[in-house]
C-alpha cells in the first residue's frame, strides 16, 4: 500500500454490498463459490476514549491476497449509521474503499489541494487470516460528495493487514478485485469530479470512461451504457455503484461452480461471465479469467 492517492499508484482495497440481512448475504456468496467469514460487528472508539462502541453494522468478508469483499448489514436503519442513506435507496453495492498506507497523510494532501474533508476516523473488527486472529484495526476517512456521490467512497489504512488479507482459496477460483462500475447521469461530469483526486488518468471507450488505477480500474457509465454492457440487468438509478469484476484463475472452474449451484450466468467475451443482481445482493458480478503475476508464464 502507498500513502499517495494518485490513481495510477493506489488500489481498490475493497467493495461492500449492503443489506438488512447478513445471513442472506452470506448464503448468497457461499452459493457463488466463495469462502465467507463469520459475521462480526464493526466497532469504533467510544466518546470517552475508554472503550469501543458499535458502528451499527455487522459484516462478513470474502478475503483475497490484497483486497476483499465486505458483506454488511445495518442493524437499525435510521439510527445514525453512515450507510443509512444508501440502504434507504436500495440493497446493493454501496461501498468503495481505496488503499493508503498513511490515512492521515492522504487526508492532509487532499486538504492541501483545497478540498473540504470529513475527519479521520478509526474502526475495528474481529478477524482471522490463516493461523492468526484478533482485532483488525483501521483508520479511514470518507471522500466528500464534491468527488464521489455514487456510493460511500472512502480511503482506508490497515493497521493490522496480516489479519485481513491472505485467504484466496475460493472454490470458484476468484483471487482479486479488478474493476468497479459506477452508473452516472453524465460520464464527463462524473470524471471531472474524480479528477480532483491527484494524478487521475482516464481511458475512454465506446460507452464509458475508465479511471486507471495501479492494476485496476474504476469505470463510469451512463444507464444506457450499463445496459449495453449487461443486457437484461436493470441499472440502478444514477448515481450509484452498479457492479464489480473479480479475476479468476480458470473461468471453466468458475462456470462449473455456478452450474452446480444452479446460478444462472451470462457470457462476457471469451474469458468472462457475469451474474445478475438477483443472485449477488444487488450488483452485477463479473468473473474474468486473468493470469496472476506470480504465476509461471
Amino acid at each position: 500500500m502507498v500513502s499517495t492517492l494518485k490513481s495510477t499508484e493506489t488500489a481498490i482495497d475493497h467493495v461492500g454490498v449492503v443489506a438488512r440481512d447478513i445471513a442472506g448475504l452470506r448464503a448468497a456468496y457461499s452459493r457463488l463459490g466463495f469462502v465467507v467469514s463469520q459475521a462480526t460487528p464493526l466497532m469504533q472508539p467510544g466518546p470517552d476514549g475508554k472503550g469501543d462502541v458499535s458502528l451499527g453494522q455487522v459484516s462478513a468478508h470474502v478475503n483475497f491476497v490484497d483486497s476483499y469483499l465486505e458483506l454488511t448489514a445495518v442493524r437499525h436503519l435510521g439510527q445514525g449509521s453512515h450507510l443509512d442513506k444508501w440502504l434507504a435507496r436500495h440493497e446493493g453495492l454501496h461501498i468503495l474503499a481505496l488503499q493508503t498506507s498513511d490515512a492521515a497523510a492522504s487526508l492532509r494532501d487532499l486538504i492541501g489541494a483545497g478540498l473540504v474533508m470529513p475527519p479521520l476516523r478509526a474502526a475495528s473488527r474481529q478477524a482471522s487470516a490463516g493461523t492468526l486472529s484478533g482485532a483488525a484495526k483501521f483508520k479511514w476517512f470518507e471522500l466528500p460528495e464534491s468527488i464521489a456521490r455514487e456510493g460511500f467512497v472512502c480511503v482506508v489504512e490497515h493497521i493490522t493487514p496480516e489479519l485481513v488479507f491472505g485467504n484466496d482459496a475460493h472454490p470458484n477460483g476468484a483471487w482479486g478485485l479488478r474493476t468497479v462500475f459506477a452508473v452516472v447521469e453524465n460520464m464527463d461530469e462524473a470524471f471531472a469530479r474524480y479528477q480532483r483526486l491527484p494524478g487521475t488518468k482516464k481511458k475512454s471507450f465506446l460507452v464509458g470512461r475508465s479511471i486507471l488505477m495501479r492494476d485496476q480500474q474504476f469505470v463510469v457509465v451512463e444507464p444506457k451504457g450499463f445496459n449495453a454492457l449487461f443486457p437484461g440487468a436493470t441499472a440502478p438509478t444514477a448515481p450509484a455503484l452498479g457492479g464489480f469484476t473479480l479475476a479468476v484463475a480458470d473461468i471453466a472452474v468458475t462456470r462449473g461452480v455456478l452450474e452446480a449451484a444452479a446460478v444462472p450466468f451470462h457470457f462476457w467475451g471469451d474469458k468472462g461471465i457475469w451474474v445478475g443482481p438477483d443472485f449477488t445482493g444487488g450488483a452485477v458480478l463479473v468473473f474474468v479469467e486473468e493470469r496472476r503475476e506470480t504465476e509461471d508464464v
